[in-house]
């Protein structure tokens, strides 16, 4: 599986290290919720962001340093796909520091901006316009 995310990753435009975690800044950030457990609201208006995402390849961990840092442990990789807008996409079911599961996409559009969705039962989120730090 560890080599299946490295490449995975590499895939969609990032720089992968073999044993340390790559660093990610992300420049936008956008949530929507289930409302009443029936329907999901419209996304948010995107916010800037300088949110800090570590992708740890060896340990097989997705760190997001928010106001809440957010740790995924990566449980299985489920799929990889291109979407109806033409952007590249990899999915991963995950579960988080509470022990909550969810998904997390990897998505590249066709115009080459990354991001990141964290979907859960009763909210999503996604960061976008990824930049490695070097």
């Amino acid at each position: 599986m560890k080599q299946l995310l490295c490449i995975l990753i590499a895939v969609f435009s990032f720089c992968v290290a073999q044993a340390e975690p790559v660093f990610y800044r992300a420049s936008y950030f956008s949530y929507k919720c289930l409302e009443d457990n029936e329907c999901w609201t419209s996304w948010s208006d995107w916010e800037d962001s300088k949110i800090l995402i570590s992708f740890d390849v060896e340990k097989e961990v997705i760190k997001v340093y928010s106001e809440q840092d957010q740790r995924y442990v990566i449980v299985e990789v489920n799929e990889q796909y291109k979407d109806k807008q033409g952007g590249e996409q990899c999915e991963m079911t995950v579960v988080d520091q509470d022990g909550d599961v969810g998904v997390i996409r990897l998505r590249i559009q066709k115009n080459s901006v990354a991001q990141l969705y964290v979907e859960f039962n009763n909210i999503m989120w996604v960061y976008s316009g990824l930049r490695p730090i070097q």
